[in-house]
């Protein structure tokens, strides 16, 4: 029987908007809302911070311990290596990369990838966004691939240090080499013109304003697309 651990990547040190993920989303920072939405899956062996060893990202421990999910610190750069060091210290047999950057991540959607990944013969599956065309909105799902392919990946990529910051760079980058998966959508998530992560500040005010509008922790992705398309987001 397959088990699948569920990697929440973050750092504070955003080039774009620094200490992001320490920033405010009405009652609660963005990395809250990451994890506790995260941590709702029922298809999860385990729910990991990955993280670096650099000081600045003290604070998101601290965090990721107030919610008693497993932590993982290891290099700021290598994102590869690190999610490659966490599985093997967390053993599972596949992974879900989550973006801590998607503060309405949805425990659903993760659970729905699972399923499918489990139930389809494919190197890498994805409902993360409109990849593909398959037509998700971006920001409520995920990436998942196997432990086995994340070996291969971090020997495959040694000495490439573009493919390393990025975890799934490769095999996007090398398309004919793998097998790529994408999940079509419910119609009630069927918006690729919809964008729910946070890059910049502008991104931040917007998710501010949806949460304003009624966004809560439990609201699920159906919901937030009513309120956004209600609110003009």
């Amino acid at each position: 029987m397959s088990s699948t651990n569920i990697l929440i990547q973050a750092r504070t040190g955003s080039k774009r908007l620094p200490r992001k993920m320490l920033m405010n989303l009405g009652d609660h920072k963005l990395i809250e809302w990451v994890i506790f939405r995260t941590k709702k899956s029922k298809k999860a062996t385990n729910v990991v911070l990955t993280t670096s060893n650099e000081k600045i990202d003290d604070e998101l421990v601290d965090v990721a311990l107030k919610f008693n999910i497993k932590i993982f610190r290891g290099s700021e750069e290598d994102v590869l290596g690190r999610f490659n060091e966490a599985s093997n210290l967390y053993t599972s047999t596949n992974i879900v990369r989550v973006c801590a950057d998607n503060p309405f991540i949805d425990y659903a959607e993760i659970d729905r990838l699972i399923d499918f990944f489990n139930c389809n013969k494919c190197d890498l599956a994805f409902n993360h966004q409109d990849q593909m065309e398959m037509g998700y909105a971006d920001g409520f799902g995920a990436e998942i691939l196997s432990k086995e392919l994340l070996n291969k990946l971090n020997i495959i990529t040694k000495g490439n240090s573009e493919c390393r910051e990025h975890l799934t760079q490769y095999i996007w980058d090398n398309p004919l080499k793998f097998k790529i998966l994408g999940i079509k959508p419910p119609k009630e998530l069927n918006f690729p013109n919809l964008k729910f992560d946070i890059d910049t500040k502008n991104d931040l005010i917007r998710i501010r304003n949806l949460i304003t509008n009624g966004i809560n922790l439990e609201t699920t992705a159906s919901e937030i697309i009513k309120t956004a398309n209600k609110v003009n987001f």
